[in-house]
């Protein structure tokens, strides 16, 4: 009879375990920054986050894992959700410390609970493509993956009337082929990461996740979290505010991009002109530009240093004739006329 009762004692303690561990907030051990030495170089100045664009500039790169950058402006971002109770959540959190996060979104999640990607968008995040059902593309036909990025992108759209401009492959793995495709047709940068504290890995722990966040993330960093685990969403007080106490500032994938890229070189217009500048005696007179412009009779041709009238020709390689003199009068009455 003993024994019959030991199985009944076991399962009706680990019932008590298990109720008190759920009861009992997840305790963190938080590491202590590392004070910045008196001797250190200075730092370049950080942004004011706030006026960063969310555009993507035009010469973006087509895949990012991380952005270089010289000052220690961050991205984080949540994969798979929406989910109806730990997304918002996430966004109280989120909220309370004035983040700005990216959330990629599922469709199937996206179309299931729409007003919760409203609030991620009316609350200042931003949203990207995670495929409809979260396959792997590389498995899937060209046909099947656009599929998958389209329903998703009809759906964010729908939801919250703005369409994501990247996405993230499920599981980051996408063929060289599909990754022009998906770029030539949706314009889509594809978003990948260099910080995964593998929060979906069992055994989950939030001391797991805050972990490897504070060891792995470094300037530029894109640090990559699921909304969708409870150990996750736990690791997050800890976790923000240990990257903020160090140092760390947080924008959206976009103004990271943003800011990593530098402007576009473009070279300033020449305005067209038939007058060279003036050359020493040793360098060589350059070919006159064509030009459709015939001056006006009369008028002083170019300046010395343009030969005569060939610049006046037009882009014809023939000699200009000057104009035949007139044949000597007859020996009359009228004098002759001085040419």
């Amino acid at each position: 009879m003993f024994h019959l009762r030991l199985p009944a004692l076991f399962f009706l303690t680990a019932a008590v375990l298990n109720a008190q561990q759920a009861s009992t907030p997840m305790k963190i051990e938080v590491r202590r920054a590392l004070p910045v030495e008196e001797d250190a170089a200075p730092q370049p100045k950080l942004p004011d986050v706030a006026t960063l664009p969310r555009v993507m500039p035009p010469n973006r790169k087509s895949v990012y894992n991380h952005c270089d950058v010289k000052v220690p402006l961050i991205a984080i971002t949540f994969d798979d959700g929406p989910d109806p109770v730990l997304t918002p959540r996430l966004l109280d959190l989120l909220k309370e410390r004035h983040i700005h996060a990216t959330f990629f979104l599922v469709g199937k999640n996206a179309a299931a609970y729409p007003n919760v990607v409203k609030r991620i968008v009316d609350e200042g995040h931003e949203v990207g493509n995670h495929s409809w059902s979260h396959p792997l593309f590389t498995q899937m036909s060209k046909d099947s993956v656009e599929s998958q990025l389209q329903r998703t992108h009809d759906a964010i759209v729908k939801a919250c009337g703005v369409a994501p401009l990247f996405y993230r492959p499920p599981y980051g793995a996408v063929g060289v082929s599909q990754k022009a495709r998906i770029e030539k047709t949706f314009g889509y940068a594809s978003i990948l990461w260099d910080v995964d504290p593998q929060d979906w890995k069992h055994p989950r722990s939030a001391q797991k996740v805050y972990n490897a966040i504070h060891s792995q993330t470094r300037n530029g960093s894109i640090i990559l979290c699921h909304d969708i685990h409870e150990t996750t969403i736990a690791a997050m007080p800890a976790t923000l505010d240990d990257l903020t106490a160090r140092g760390f500032r947080f924008a959206t994938v976009t103004q990271l991009i943003a800011f990593s890229t530098p402007p576009e070189e473009v070279s300033p217009a020449v305005p067209a002109t038939t007058t060279p500048p003036a050359l020493s005696p040793s360098e060589p007179t350059p070919a006159v530009k064509p030009t459709n412009e015939v001056p006006a009779p009369g008028k002083v041709p170019a300046p010395a240093a343009l030969p005569p009238p060939a610049a006046a020709g037009a882009g014809k390689s023939e000699e200009v004739k000057s104009p035949a003199a007139p044949p000597p009068p007859p020996p009359a009455a009228v004098p002759a006329q001085k040419p």
